[in-house]
């Protein structure tokens, strides 16, 4: 404790600060909104051979006065698992990310991507480990991007904050584009192929946004075949959002008999 004496002023001002304290700090924690909605997974490998079901929690805390946000998905069931981690931050009047973190397990083939955002460098750091699902061959990447000025770049998790914030400007034909890092794919790359010296790339994230004609819901489509070689050429996924433009729904048709279905319980 300080040895200076305390003046009048002081002394009739400090119990009225002990006493603002505690609703300053009620205030800001107040402040901060949390988001917690129960997932599932339905997961059809091989036209129904191999099926998978997750169930997991998805956890989203807003400090909109701070501008920042963080954000965990997790789940697990038999023979799979998932995890994802997102924190970002509000900067120039849009979410952006700051670090994503991901992991996927599917009957031990495990993948895992680590990376770091740097906006105000324009840089993107981007690292991945995955096992490719028939053969397990090894797919690493490691690598340094740059951000174009002015383009849009999000993960997944920061595109859905921006979307349910009205903070993603559609472009003159209503549709929605930014930009997210993934491993740069072959145009005719396989399940198992894997590349000697791979690379990370930005590529074009587009939701092409309607309402649909039976549940007056918002529905958006968006190509899958720049993030996965088992994605089908010319059948995109489709995402449904809800009353409050989060997602409740996602459908992923991909090659060889296989769908992912995603449904968000809000």
């Amino acid at each position: 404790m300080s040895r200076q004496a305390i003046d009048r002023r002081e002394f009739l001002t400090l119990p009225v600060a002990l006493f603002l304290a505690p609703l300053g700090r009620a205030f800001a924690a107040a402040a901060v909104e949390t988001y917690r909605a129960p997932y599932g997974v339905d997961v059809r490998l091989l036209y129904g051979v191999l099926t998978y079901h997750v169930e997991g929690t998805f956890i989203q805390t807003i400090d909109r006065p701070g501008g920042r946000y963080e954000a965990t998905v997790e789940g697990e069931g038999d023979g799979i698992a998932n995890r994802i981690e997102s924190t970002g931050a509000l900067r120039q009047g849009r979410w952006v990310p700051l670090r994503s973190r991901s992991f996927f397990s599917v009957k031990g083939r495990e993948s895992r991507a680590d990376i770091t955002y740097d906006h105000a460098r324009g840089r993107v750091e981007y690292h991945f480990k995955g096992e490719t699902f028939f053969l397990r061959r090894l797919r690493v990447v490691d690598d340094v991007l740059t951000i174009p000025p002015g383009l849009l770049v999000d993960d997944s998790l920061s595109a859905s904050l921006n979307y349910t914030d009205r903070l993603w400007t559609p472009r003159a034909d209503g549709s929605l584009v930014t930009h997210v890092v993934r491993r740069k794919m072959a145009p005719d790359e396989g399940p198992d192929d894997v590349q000697a010296h791979a690379q990370a790339e930005l590529v074009p994230f587009k939701l092409e946004v309607a309402v649909d004609a039976t549940t007056q819901k918002p529905i958006a489509h968006f190509d899958l075949t720049r993030f996965s070689s088992w994605a089908k050429q010319g059948q995109p996924a489709l995402v449904t959002f809800g009353a409050d433009r989060r997602p409740e729904q996602l459908s992923l048709p991909m090659i060889l008999g296989t769908s992912v279905q995603i449904c968000l319980k809000a």
